[in-house]
């Protein structure tokens, strides 16, 4: 089963979105740190915090001490981020973040980054909402999120709208 790592921009969408009950039933295993965990409004920790959401707790000191050297060798990035990179390394995961310091720091590693447009494609992929639903999620992120690459917001708006006719 795929690991998805996810960093605390990825979990305020989903909220915002009011997706996160079908992001928790994705076929994926599900993360987040507890550095990340710790940065979301006690609103959006309630809303998030779930059996299925597992909060990994950085009490080794190797693990810490792995992601103090990711911040100190690479700038831009919080510990937070260096947080979510490490455990994305460590558990051979996907790391799911709009942050576009982080994704090209990490990609330029090899591992494999991913967004909200890639956990919208796979709640309706896995038919956790209907696509009617997955279109609307679309057309409200581009509202709430200004960063996203709206062409392929739009392109999967079109392919989407023509599955349902």
């Amino acid at each position: 089963m795929k690991i998805l790592i996810n960093d605390a921009n990825i979990l305020i969408d989903l909220v915002k979105l009011d997706i996160v009950d079908a992001f928790l039933s994705l076929e994926f295993e599900l993360h987040t740190t507890d550095f990340v965990f710790a940065e979301l409004s006690v609103q959006q920790q309630e809303s998030i915090a779930h059996v299925k959401l597992n909060i990994i707790k950085t009490d080794d000191q190797q693990d810490f001490d792995a992601i103090t050297k990711l911040l100190t060798t690479h700038n831009g990035l919080s510990f937070e981020d260096c947080s979510v990179w490490h455990y994305t390394h460590k558990l051979n995961g996907i790391l799911i973040t709009g942050d576009g310091i982080l994704r090209k720091k990490v990609t330029n590693t090899g591992l494999q980054v991913k967004g909200i447009i890639y956990i919208v494609e796979e709640i309706k992929n896995q038919h956790k909402l209907p696509i009617a639903i997955c279109i609307e999620k679309l057309k409200e992120l581009k509202m709430i999120n200004n960063r996203l690459p709206n062409h392929e917001i739009d392109k999967r708006i079109l392919d989407w709208t023509a599955e349902i006719g």
